[in-house]
């Protein structure tokens, strides 16, 4: 037999098998499948919703070390995406479709090594309190054309693979952050002078209370030649869920305490132990940290104190990349075994004002005696 015909044969060989496997090949692909989370809802809902921690535990980042991952602009709930870069997966990118109200997300992977998007759905069942259950679905976007199904022969066992190792990743991933705390470390919190504006301000609009008042605060401390010793900082005193109203001060620390100036707040905080947390992200993903910080407030022997503080350590303006601005969150501990609410033991803001006023006419009159 010539070379020729054993070469015509071989290419009509290789055709067959390959259409062969296009005939026994996949004409699309779904999963289904689900992995049970020693953990509350909405801790499992906020760590999944929080996309730039997948590459902690998706499996195509450990069986392709070399992947390059690049986080997108926006990090959290609908919109949040990366790209990346590697061997099993090739080019690609995942975005964030739908995030429901602590329900499940819709997620849409594109990847140069699939033949379509693959969307996913991942939803988020209670069984108890600290405990839920994870379903994921996916499904391949569109039909795989016939003459690539012997190509992708071997996609349905991949993608079972890895999809089902995703599920494992993230359980493993979740349930040791919540046994290491998240990282939050139980410290000593120095202690500060603080002086400031206070106000009763809704949730919505802390972002605009800050813009106007701390300028404010830093005009007024540099008329008064007086040293700021760190970062601005918030300080919730409280809070009312139903309203959405929080009791926060905006100030600014000082090596001092300074005395009462009318219209202005001194609070003085001592030393005294705290849960800290370091949280990097725009001022947006704070309630994520709040989140973290109230589940182990929740599962300590210890009762939390006035107030939540946060620092905002990184300047938006030095810094244009958000993910990379800190905040220091300290949660107080109280050393009296006790927490009074602070709105249900403090004035309203128009009694604190005039007491204020009634303490700057005292203080006159006691001069001019």
């Amino acid at each position: 037999m010539s070379a020729k015909k054993i070469a015509l044969y071989s290419v009509l060989l290789i055709t067959v098998i390959y259409l062969l496997l296009c005939l026994l090949g996949p004409s699309s692909y779904k999963f289904n499948n689900d992995v049970r989370i020693n953990g509350p809802h909405k801790i499992v809902y906020l760590l999944l919703n929080d996309i730039k921690d997948w590459s902690k535990w998706f499996s195509w980042k450990k069986d392709d070390p070399d992947l390059k991952f690049t986080p997108g602009n926006f990090q959290y709930a609908v919109g949040a995406n990366f790209s990346f870069e590697g061997k099993k997966m090739g080019t690609g990118s995942v975005i964030v479709e739908e995030s429901y109200q602590d329900s499940f997300i819709t997620v849409n992977l594109n990847a140069s090594k699939l033949p379509s998007n693959l969307k996913q759905r991942w939803q988020i069942v209670s069984e108890s309190s600290k405990a839920v259950y994870v379903n994921l679905t996916a499904r391949l976007q569109g039909e795989i054309p016939f003459y690539k199904r012997g190509y992708y022969f071997g996609l349905k066992k991949q993608l079972d693979e890895m999809l089902t190792n995703d599920l494992e990743g993230m359980k493993g991933y979740i349930e040791n952050l919540l046994k290491d705390s998240f990282g939050i470390s139980k410290t000593i919190y120095p202690g500060n002078h603080y002086f400031g504006i206070m106000n009763i301000v809704q949730n919505n609009k802390i972002p605009s209370f800050y813009a106007k008042s701390y300028p404010k605060i830093y005009n007024f401390l540099d008329s008064l030649k007086i040293p700021i010793t760190g970062p601005p900082a918030g300080l919730i005193l409280d809070w009312e869920g139903s309203t959405g109203q929080v009791y926060i001060l905006a100030a600014l620390p000082t090596e001092n305490k300074l005395p009462n100036y009318a219209g202005w707040t001194t609070f003085d905080i001592p030393p005294m132990e705290c849960f800290k947390l370091e949280h990097y992200g725009s001022y947006a993903t704070l309630r994520n940290a709040h989140v973290k910080l109230s589940y182990l407030m929740d599962n300590s022997p210890f009762t939390l104190a006035p107030p939540i503080i946060e620092e905002y350590v990184t300047s938006p303006s030095q810094q244009p990349d958000t993910s990379k601005w800190l905040t220091n969150i300290y949660y107080l501990l109280d050393q009296k075994g006790g927490y009074s609410k602070t709105l249900e033991q403090k004035k309203t803001l128009e009694d604190q004002i005039k007491k204020e006023e009634e303490e700057r006419r005292k203080k006159l009159r006691d001069v001019y005696r």
